[in-house]
């Protein structure tokens, strides 16, 4: 069967148009074998959305999956297109995971994998439809550890060791490295507005400190020395939570885009906001260290300072309002999207960028949270 697809007269110059990840001229494109296709655009190094097409033969009907990715308890519709485009799904009986379905709808408690298909008569005649595939799942929780540091802070190694340890024993943490300068030792990645972050949140001038999920201090030990099992990090990293984000970014020289996409479970709350920082990693400057001489410790003889030391996950810039912008009204499973675009100052690396997105509510603590580098596409999860 040959379906013509006009994607339309007005393609801006120097767009191209990908069929199957396969350049095509112009802005159309006639299918002439039976299978799926994938199309999406670029224009000037910006990626579009990845639209699909099933080319049928004769008389066979579409399956269509509303929802590919859904979260627990979302209700997914399932249709069933003719030749016309009219939905038989009424008609058909569906299967999820080989058992059937009562209509043409489905919700599960339970993440994983399903796989669906449908059966219909035709001409007399049983027909089963080709499969198709979705996801399920349950928001996991990401722990924002914001650590407060400077380059002249001697004692600030002793966060980094356990920040190191958290990223060996869990994926799910977003860390935030919030640097300021010191006036006889000037640090790279000094952030103009720490000082606002530290009234906000009563973080004081005895560096390193740390704020977990924004609001909590996570207090150091005499030594100093901050333990993991202090916090309760490990118990909350990875646990169910009601509210999960995604990102998609795209640095085209130096202008950045960034969209961002929140989704509640139960809807969101009066006062929740929207956190975007952009971090930068991969920065060697000089850092001073206290524990050149302390036996045992993981600093030890690494010299003070340490030379060209690499520092990761520097809050460079807020994309949006530093303490975040506000959601509005979002009702349970509805996407809520808001893009940002950054013209990145030349002293920044493009390549060594990355991200921090957090939802917090009224008081500022932090819900959730999501970790991307440039030009990657993280999604809900």
């Amino acid at each position: 069967m040959c379906i013509l697809y006009c994607f339309c007269n007005c393609v801006p110059l120097r767009t191209i148009i990908y069929v199957n990840d396969t350049e095509i001229e112009g802005g159309s494109y006639t299918f002439s074998t039976i299978g799926e296709y994938t199309v999406k655009a670029i224009y000037q190094g910006i990626t579009s959305n990845i639209l699909g097409f099933q080319v049928l033969s004769e008389n066979e009907r579409a399956l269509t999956v509303d929802v590919a990715k859904a979260m627990r308890n979302q209700t997914i519709t399932f249709g069933l297109l003719d030749e016309d485009g009219n939905n038989t799904a009424p008609e058909a009986t569906f299967y999820v995971n080989n058992s059937p379905i009562s209509g043409f709808t489905y919700s599960s408690n339970n993440e994983g994998d399903f796989e669906v298909y449908a059966e219909y008569m035709d001409n007399g005649q049983t027909i089963t439809s080709a499969t198709k595939t979705f996801s399920i799942f349950i928001p996991n929780r990401k722990v924002v550890i914001e650590d407060y540091t400077g380059t002249w802070c001697g004692f600030c190694p002793a966060l980094i060791v356990a920040i190191n340890e958290l990223n060996l024993r869990t994926e799910d943490i977003a860390v935030v490295a919030i640097h300021k300068t010191a006036s006889s030792h000037p640090d790279p990645l000094d952030f103009l507005r720490i000082t606002d972050l530290q009234e906000e949140f009563g973080v004081g001038n005895g560096f390193p400190k740390a704020q977990i999920n924004r609001t909590t201090p996570w207090v150091a030990r005499s030594g100093p020395e901050f333990i993991i099992e202090d916090t309760g990090i490990l118990a909350m990293a990875g646990s169910d939570t009601d509210v999960t984000i995604a990102i998609n970014s795209q640095l085209n020289g130096s202008e950045l885009t960034v969209e961002t996409k929140v989704k509640y479970e139960n809807g969101s709350q009066a006062g929740d906001k929207l956190v975007v920082y952009l971090l930068e990693s991969g920065v060697a400057a000089d850092q001073a260290n206290y524990f050149n001489e302390t036996p045992g410790h993981p600093f030890e003889g690494k010299g003070n300072p340490i030379e060209n030391y690499i520092h990761n996950d520097g809050l460079r810039n807020s994309l949006s309002a530093l303490f975040g912008d506000n959601i509005p009204e979002t009702q349970p499973y509805q996407e809520y999207t808001k893009n940002y675009n950054f013209s990145i100052p030349s002293n920044y690396v493009g390549n060594n960028l990355s991200f921090v997105v957090m939802v917090v509510d009224s008081e500022n603590n932090a819900k959730n949270a999501q970790v991307a580098h440039i030009n990657e596409t993280k999604d809900f999860e």
